[in-house]
């Protein structure tokens, strides 16, 4: 079941490990982190493609997971400046 699924049905399952404002803003940093780093950047890299793609079709891909790698890094930016605003734990 997805987060947004599980928050519909009532579901508070993950709500002890996110109980405040600031524990849910960094719990979305961390997210935002893993697949700026674990996903779009390990695409980035020629060796984890099959060698029989060719180097046209290679930088074809790796312009367009620029865009996604861009987001991410703006996702990121956004999430810091909420973590700053309102991740105070009060």
């Amino acid at each position: 079941m997805s987060a947004d699924a599980s928050h519909k049905s009532g579901d508070r399952s993950g709500a002890d490990t996110h109980d405040t404002v600031g524990d849910r803003l960094r719990a979305a940093l961390d997210i935002e982190d893993e697949i700026g780093s674990g996903v779009y950047q390990d695409y980035m890299n020629r060796q984890y493609w099959p060698e029989e793609l060719d180097d046209e079709t290679f930088l074809e891909i790796r312009q367009r997971l620029t865009v996604l790698v861009e987001d991410t890094e703006k996702h990121k930016k956004i999430l810091q400046a909420l973590v700053r605003e309102h991740g105070s734990d009060k």
